[in-house]
């Protein structure tokens, strides 16, 4: 091997790998989330398809990753009517799920309900957000979409409270 083959080679391998690596992760960094900071605009989709953009006229936003946080996270919203829930967008992060079980159970339950469920496809969607195993993150907007406050939920009790003092 010569001289500049041995200095060559690896210095392409090199940077191909950080070419690679940059590709995989998207290209960029991730939305800074934070509180005091505007929450990250993205579009994603609904349990029926359509494009909801984020954080749009949002003063609430709820994560779940796990099913009970979104059993309890349904069961609430279920109970407002549609006025009490205009404002509230929930983002259910169900990308992990097994496809056929998301498919032939999970899907058609959230297409059967009455509100938007923004479901996720990949980590990118909504895995910059805080999460708590077996809680409902709860993430408190002003009008200008600025994160003003970052909660947790494990009953649909704590949940009702946040939601009534959101619009406070």
């Amino acid at each position: 091997m010569s001289r500049v083959s041995q200095f060559v080679f690896p210095a392409v391998f090199l940077a191909s790998l950080v070419l690679v690596s940059g590709c995989m992760s998207g290209g960029g960094p991730e939305p800074e989330f934070a509180e005091g900071q505007p929450f990250p605009e993205r579009t994603l989709n609904d349990q029926h398809g359509n494009p909801v953009e984020l954080p749009g006229n949002a003063r609430v936003i709820l994560k779940t990753v796990e099913m009970a946080p979104a059993d309890i996270a349904n069961a609430v919203l279920g109970e407002m009517s549609a006025e009490e829930r205009e404002g509230i967008v929930y983002i259910a992060d169900i990308h992990e799920m097994p496809p056929q079980p998301m498919q032939n159970v999970v899907l058609p339950r959230m297409q059967a309900r009455d509100y938007s469920i923004v479901v996720t496809n990949s980590e990118a969607d909504a895995g910059f957000l805080p999460h708590e195993r077996e809680q409902v993150t709860v993430i408190l907007l002003d009008d200008e979409g600025v994160v003003t406050d970052v909660g947790h939920a494990g009953s649909e009790e704590a949940l009702k409270d946040m939601l009534a003092n959101a619009g406070e």
